[in-house]
């Protein structure tokens, strides 16, 4: 199985005594079944295999941003770009996010902070930034699949913005080391969701996130 560094946690390594080499169920599965078409010599995976861990920092660096939202309650719609730096701030459990773009409503910045949990019940994250004077709070549950996708699915919560109650939900797909997408739905006064808009995001390869001060 072949996984992206940038996306997983390294798995712990097994331990064996030296001099002993024995062949594990997952090897005599490999020889005996050995996948066809095959040339990289990949691992096969079963359902049993335990399912690996994301790593935040993916996120960290530079990341060039583009999307078309829809008109809303939160604004104009249009396109959208910018920037968007994140940083690890402290002891891989938070991030911080700085955010420079242009929209159908003129320039805005942002400021937020990712915070990221790994727990018995699963791995979760909160996402609070505050973007063209509207605060969002955006919390989820992540994981990746064995073929090395990870996804991250989000929810806010029920907010007012000009007189109208606003919800959002959506996902991210995390499907390269260097590029993903984050598709979002918008409710409005309790009504059914909708299409928001897709961003997508691209990074910046040779930048390196300033450091923290």
């Amino acid at each position: 199985m072949l996984v992206w560094g940038f996306l997983l946690a390294p798995p712990a390594s097994a331990q064996q005594p030296s001099g002993v080499s024995r062949e594990s169920p997952q090897e005599e599965r490999q020889r005996r079944e050995p996948q066809p078409g095959a040339t990289q010599g990949g691992i096969l995976t079963t359902e049993t295999d335990a399912q690996p861990k994301f790593s935040m920092d993916y996120f960290v660096g530079e990341w060039t941003f583009e999307a078309t939202v829809s008109e809303s309650p939160l604004g104009a719609g249009g396109p959208v770009s910018g920037v968007e730096i994140v940083r690890n701030v402290w002891d891989g459990r938070y991030w911080d996010i700085t955010v420079k773009g242009e929209g159908p409503d003129g320039p805005f910045t942002g400021k937020g902070v990712i915070l990221y949990q790994d727990t018995f019940a699963g791995q979760f994250y909160t996402r609070y930034e505050v973007t063209q004077g509207i605060a969002l709070l955006r919390t989820g549950h992540l994981g990746c699949d064995l073929g090395g996708t990870c996804n991250l699915h989000f929810e806010t919560p029920p907010f007012e913005h000009n007189g109208t109650r606003v919800q959002l939900r959506g996902r991210f797909y995390l499907t390269s080391p260097f590029a993903y997408r984050v598709t979002t739905e918008i409710s409005v006064d309790r009504g059914g969701y909708r299409n928001f808009g897709t961003t997508w995001y691209t990074k910046e390869e040779k930048a390196a996130a300033p450091a923290v001060k």
